[in-house]
């Protein structure tokens, strides 16, 4: 934010100095090039609550697929592809709605690359994905066949 915030301000002071030099009909020309400049700029990232419907969204689909597939990996693929990742979920609130799920298999934490795993599974099919707290960003969604 604070260098979206230097960077619009260096193309004001360059409008303004334009201005000065050449006159009204560039300065009109320069405030619409600074309007369409700072309308590309990204405004904020997603919302927390959100990203925490997503997940309720994603924990809740995962819980169906588990009570009914169980020689099936197709369907887990398939949600996989529409949830590709959770942004800016407040990590506590993102651990809480994964404790609801009937299939929770563990929640562990990896102190070196400081990311959470959250493994669900029905003992046929494990899902899950991880979790970044620092950068507030999911890894990719993953499914595979539990070992027996």
């Amino acid at each position: 934010m604070a260098q979206e915030f230097r960077t619009i301000t260096q193309r004001v002071t360059l409008v303004n100095a334009a201005i000065r030099s050449r006159g009204l009909s560039f300065a009109v020309w320069a405030a619409t090039g600074l309007l369409l400049c700072v309308a590309q700029a990204p405004i904020a990232r997603a919302d927390p609550a959100s990203c925490l419907e997503t997940v309720s969204s994603y924990v809740a689909e995962v819980d169906q697929l588990l009570a009914k597939e169980k020689n099936w990996i197709m369907p887990f693929v398939d949600l996989n592809n529409r949830y590709p990742s959770f942004v800016d979920c407040d990590t506590d609130a993102l651990l809480l709605v994964t404790w609801r799920s009937r299939f929770l298999q563990s929640i562990n934490y990896n102190p070196q690359a400081k990311q959470f795993i959250v493994l669900f599974s029905n003992d046929n099919v494990i899902a899950g994905f991880s979790y970044f707290p620092l950068k507030k960003k999911s890894g990719p969604p993953f499914v595979g066949w539990a070992k027996k």
